[in-house]
């Protein structure tokens, strides 16, 4: 569970601020941040650094990769926490370190240019870490594995040049492959030896997510849209509109299947698609954040446009109803980060390069907060 009522800024901490902002991880009472230095001049260090999640002070920052080269991004939104490891991707490889912040190893792995995902998680998983060649100049395209404690290399799936793969994701044994562009579709790798089980044609936009035996999968072209397939059979089961979406995904909660579009938050049932509520567009939802369902919450990013300065909220909305139990000011300009929401708190990254911590409010007056 997260903040209820109306969250409040418990603490601020500075972080690098090239793009992309990436999404925190909190686990043990510690936050991770995966983060560049911008600016024109200089060298641009990818770092990841760890935070005090009760006050934001920083233990550690390890640096993972250093470049002269300005360049429109420098790592993926990727940061992954599984056991006592780290994993990043940044856009040379992927990099491993201990939650202590020593750096373990290094695997190459290349993103190049546009079109490439700014969320790519590596997929952790019976002890392989497993990502993609991103971009569209990596010719030919790959999916790759490793073993995810020292890096050595496992299998790799090829694909032909005009295949761009999207982020991935997995369960049960089955890497789910999303490709954009060119020959669009959705491939299923066996995550053991990386051998195709099936693939469909499709006009894929965005990552997979997996639901039990459901896949929900974004699909762009002529008539955007969310389509729930059978796991097992790939048969369509229901298909709902969605446009003006981004790339975030879609997220899924006990019967209820949660996404952003079109400047609304959507919640439908998983098994039919039915529509149970909406949020929106009054305030503006933002379409660059996958919500986050914790406990009986969903969180969200929503900008007011009747304010001046038209600021962005954070919303903590009834996951089950839509009704709002609260929001609160978030000081700045997010940018596609997504939130981490745990013991209490949702932590975000800004696009200036801050991280901040969200508690909930005692009590406010006014508008003002006088205790957490």
């Amino acid at each position: 569970m997260g903040p209820t009522g109306d969250p409040t800024v418990a603490w601020r901490a500075p972080v690098f601020d090239a793009f992309p902002t990436s999404s925190p991880v909190v686990t043990d009472g510690v936050v991770y941040s995966l983060h560049t230095r911008g600016g024109q001049d200089g060298q641009h260090e990818t770092a990841v650094s760890a935070f005090d999640a009760a006050t934001g002070e920083e233990a550690w920052q390890t640096t993972i990769s250093t470049t002269a080269v300005d360049q429109i991004a420098y790592h993926h939104d990727s940061l992954v926490v599984s056991g006592d490891f780290l994993y990043a991707r940044t856009f040379e490889g992927l990099h491993t370190l201990s939650t202590g912040g020593e750096v373990l190893w290094s695997h190459p792995v290349p993103t190049t240019e546009q079109s490439y995902p700014v969320v790519a998680p590596p997929v952790i998983s019976r002890d392989m870490a497993v990502t993609a060649t991103y971009g569209d100049r990596t010719p030919p395209a790959g999916v790759v594995a490793v073993d995810a404690e020292n890096g050595r290399p496992r299998w790799r799936a090829g694909f032909n040049s005009r295949k761009v793969p999207w982020t991935l994701s997995a369960a049960d044994g089955t890497v789910y492959a999303p490709f954009l562009d060119g020959d669009a579709g959705l491939v299923a790798l066996d995550i053991e030896t990386g051998a195709q089980e099936w693939a469909l044609s499709l006009p894929v936009d965005g990552p997979v997510t997996v639901a039990g035996d459901t896949l929900l999968v974004p699909l762009g072209g002529d008539s955007e849209s969310i389509v729930a397939l059978d796991r097992r059979t790939h048969d369509i089961v229901w298909r709902k509109p969605a446009t003006r979406r981004t790339e975030s995904a879609v997220a899924v909660a006990g019967e209820l299947v949660y996404y952003c579009a079109d400047r609304l938050l959507v919640a439908r049932r998983l098994d039919t698609g039915e529509l149970v509520w909406s949020f929106g567009p009054t305030p503006v939802v933002s379409l660059s954040w996958t919500p986050i369902v914790a406990g009986s919450n969903v969180y969200f990013v929503a900008e007011r446009t009747t304010e001046s300065g038209s600021p962005n909220y954070l919303y903590v909305l009834d996951r089950s109803t839509g009704r709002v139990r609260g929001s609160g000011r978030i000081p700045g300009s997010p940018d596609t980060a997504g939130l981490a929401v745990v013991d209490g708190a949702a932590y975000l990254a800004l696009g200036r390069g801050e991280l901040v911590c969200f508690e909930s409010c005692g009590f406010s007056v006014g508008g003002r907060c006088f205790g957490r």
